[in-house]
């Protein structure tokens, strides 16, 4: 039943010229809310969507209730954050594997999760999910997704090779291999037909090569993610070039060296044991990202989940330098201002486990002394940001009503993320808890 404030006021708005009687509302009643841009949380006694969007926040809302659809949630005081967004995943490797998306997706809904930033897979079938998903026909995350350029002896990978199926490598519009004569304005065009929101320059390109490629990509109108070190253009080249995101925190060791290795095989051998993560180039590094708002996407859980996979000490012991080195560099990157991106590399959620974006946010706090507010913000404001997603990211008017309705309060502790009441999509419940 709907409270009476609703019904008188919709009685009265119904008829006055403009407003609309077809609109589906969420309204959500007296909550605690942690709208992701930093403000210390607030009590709010009531939010208001309309078709989605956030149209009030904290006072009675003017809608035409009369004879719309609408859904009033009392949730007696619980904590509320935005929808969590990993800046980081590859929803797509095989072709034709629309139905494992869908069940991937499903399963991040559950687990808090509503947009994510594809750092490269097929597009083919990345796109005929976007058409799906417009279409009605299951609910899914909102994605922006990479194409991806490197260095021709890149696309021996088997990974990229299963991602192009039908193509020979290097050849897909969404896996371009550059060469010195490649027609940068056409790779970029193509790539941009893909449905592509960024270029992700992967590896094995060289400083001249990463500066005219970002050019071209900033020029048409596409953002530039890259890991941190492409080989052989280090962190600086790519800061000189413009990149928008840098990914794998452990890769910033590269710009405390004189020279970069050429071939991106010598990711693993990174020197960490003779560059510091405070090294002066690696600070000057970081306070140049700072300035320049470049957004640092950590990916500290895959260096971890490495060294347990290890087998033996020597096979493990790459791994437990690198996240040792990146979890150090990424506490002294937020110290300096960087904006951090919680990205986790993967997507190996089910429905039997949460997504690995928690545990990323968890190493954030535990190891990398970042406060829960701030790690929120990393898969939040920030993620959005580094995605491209301007409606996204925050709980503010005139942004989309992505949300997590949580047991108890994050900012007490970060693993709270993980007890989830409700998940909204789009101002629409996709998930909500059962009932102990």
């Amino acid at each position: 039943m709907r409270p009476c404030w609703l019904q008188l006021l919709g009685a009265v708005l119904a008829g006055l010229p403009g407003i609309s009687v077809s609109a589906d509302w969420l309204v959500l009643e007296n909550l605690n809310l942690i709208d992701g841009t930093g403000q210390e949380p607030r009590r709010v006694e009531r939010l208001v969507a309309r078709d989605g969007m956030i149209v009030t926040i904290g006072h009675e809302a003017a809608i035409a209730a009369a004879f719309e659809a609408v859904t009033v949630i009392d949730l007696d005081g619980a904590a509320v954050i935005p929808g969590l967004i990993d800046s980081h995943v590859h929803l797509s490797g095989f072709p034709g594997d629309r139905e494992a998306i869908a069940g991937r997706m499903a399963a991040a809904l559950r687990g808090g999760i509503t947009s994510v930033r594809d750092m490269a897979g097929d597009a083919r079938v990345l796109g005929d999910t976007q058409r799906a998903l417009t279409r009605g026909e299951f609910p899914g995350l909102t994605v922006s997704y990479a194409a991806l350029v490197g260095g021709r002896s890149m696309f021996a990978d088997p990974r990229i090779g299963l991602a192009s199926a039908g193509h020979n490598p290097g050849d897909a519009p969404w896996a371009q291999a550059i060469d010195s004569d490649t027609d940068l304005v056409l790779a970029v065009a193509r790539a941009t037909g893909t449905g592509a929101s960024a270029i992700k320059i992967y590896g094995n390109l060289d400083a001249k090569q990463v500066h005219a490629i970002a050019a071209e990509t900033h020029r048409q109108g596409l953002k530039v993610w890259a890991h941190a070190t492409v080989f052989p253009a280090g962190p600086a080249d790519l800061l000189d070039a413009g990149a928008d995101v840098l990914s794998h925190a452990p890769y910033l060791v590269f710009a405390g060296v004189d020279s970069v290795p050429t071939d991106y095989g010598a990711r693993r051998e990174g020197p960490y044991d003779t560059v510091e993560p405070g090294h002066r180039r690696i600070r000057k590094l970081l306070r140049r990202m700072a300035r320049t708002g470049t957004f640092l996407d950590t990916t500290l859980l895959i260096y971890r989940d490495a060294i347990s996979r290890a087998e033996g000490e020597e096979a493990g012991a790459w791994s437990k330098k690198a996240f040792a080195w990146g979890v150090e560099v990424t506490r002294i990157a937020h110290e300096l201002g960087v904006p951090l991106a919680a990205g986790t590399d993967r997507f190996m959620v089910d429905e039997w486990s949460m997504p690995d974006l928690h545990a990323e946010l968890e190493i954030l706090v535990t190891e990398a002394g970042l406060s829960s507010m701030a790690a929120i913000q990393s898969a939040t404001r920030n993620a959005a940001s580094a995605a491209g997603l301007a409606d996204r990211g925050t709980l503010e008017v005139g942004k989309a009503a992505d949300l997590v309705v949580l047991e108890s309060n994050p900012l007490e502790e970060i693993t709270a993320t993980t007890g989830i009441r409700l998940v909204i999509k789009d101002g629409v419940i996709v998930h909500r808890a059962e009932s102990p």
